[in-house]
């Protein structure tokens, strides 16, 4: 449209961009069906918008106390500014705030720093004062300080470490949980996100905190206790320790475990293995030790196979 402002989408920082339409949305001089094409196109565009609308929020909440500071000094008539214009640009950043979060983006529009890992990799992240994180093969967390600090596990395994005086939201696809100071394992799964409590409490609003030993089990907004043992918690927590602990599970499910630390993953080529139970302590950093395990106790043997791969066979 002609005298409407529709910033150019070529070659621009994304911040940029948003800020640009965050100006023209205030001003009443934005194309909002430009401005709505512009935000629905790619959810980073929705997620910048959202980011430039906060720290427009938290400039103007500023600009409001320095007023009140100042408000018996002599000043000029003030304008106030247009509500509709201000209903626009509000309801633009809520929806653009929905937009990202029914994407299943949300975190990335309130979180300041990320971490990752590659597979078979660690890393160990002091997030927020008072809050450590400890990232297994293939994981990524989001986070983002503050009162309580706020983590997103988006995918992978996560230790955590809350210091006393510290609060924590975490954040999984699947729930949300509050925790106290203490040591937690969290995990995302095909069934949900399970969280085990080492030291510590998860709050819950209608029903009593889950405690040390338990472990929490979040799937679609549902959370299921399920008490352990120390001997069960210490497997939860082996991954630490670069060791996979095995009680009579099947070797389909020992692959699916160890397959986690490999970028050429092993396979079963004789489906007749996949009965097989498996017990004992496993080196993750060095899969030879189980494939010797496995030749020794079962006769299995271990041939290559394509991109790098590893066939398990009769002998």
């Amino acid at each position: 449209m002609s005298g409407r402002f529709a910033p150019p989408q070529h070659d621009a920082d994304l911040t940029e961009q948003a800020a640009a339409w965050l100006a023209a949305l205030d001003a009443g001089s934005a194309d909002v069906a430009a401005f709505e094409a512009w935000r629905d196109s790619d959810v980073r565009h929705a997620i910048a918008f959202v980011e430039v609308a906060d720290s427009w929020r938290d400039m103007d909440a500023l600009r409001v106390t320095q007023d009140e500071v100042h408000r018996t000094l002599p000043s000029e008539p003030e304008v106030p500014a247009s509500p509709g214009r201000r209903h626009l640009l509000k309801a633009a950043a809520s929806i653009a705030a929905v937009a990202v979060i029914g994407g299943g983006f949300g975190y990335r529009a309130y979180a300041r720093n990320k971490a990752t890992t590659d597979i078979g990799k660690r890393r160990t992240v002091a997030a927020t004062p008072g809050l450590l994180l400890d990232l297994n093969t293939d994981s990524c967390v989001y986070w983002k300080d503050g009162t309580p600090a706020r983590v997103w596990l988006e995918r992978g395994e996560v230790a955590i470490r809350l210091e006393a005086g510290q609060r924590l939201d975490l954040i999984a696809p699947d729930g949300t949980f509050q925790l106290a100071p203490g040591t937690y394992n969290a995990r995302l799964r095909d069934t949900g996100c399970e969280l085990a409590v080492l030291a510590g409490s998860i709050a819950r609003s209608s029903a009593p905190p889950i405690g040390p030993g338990e472990i929490a089990l979040a799937t679609a907004g549902r959370v299921s206790i399920h008490p352990s043992s120390e001997a069960d918690m210490s497997r939860v927590t082996a991954w630490q320790r670069s060791t996979l602990v095995l009680n009579g599970e099947s070797l389909d499910y020992a692959l699916a475990e160890m397959n986690r630390y490999l970028p050429n993953k092993i396979v079963i080529g004789d489906p007749a293995l996949s009965r097989l139970r498996l017990g004992g302590t496993f080196s993750t950093t060095d899969p030879e030790e189980f494939l010797q395990a496995l030749r020794s106790s079962f006769g299995v043997r271990a041939t290559a196979g394509a991109n790098g791969g590893t066939v398990l066979t009769r002998s």
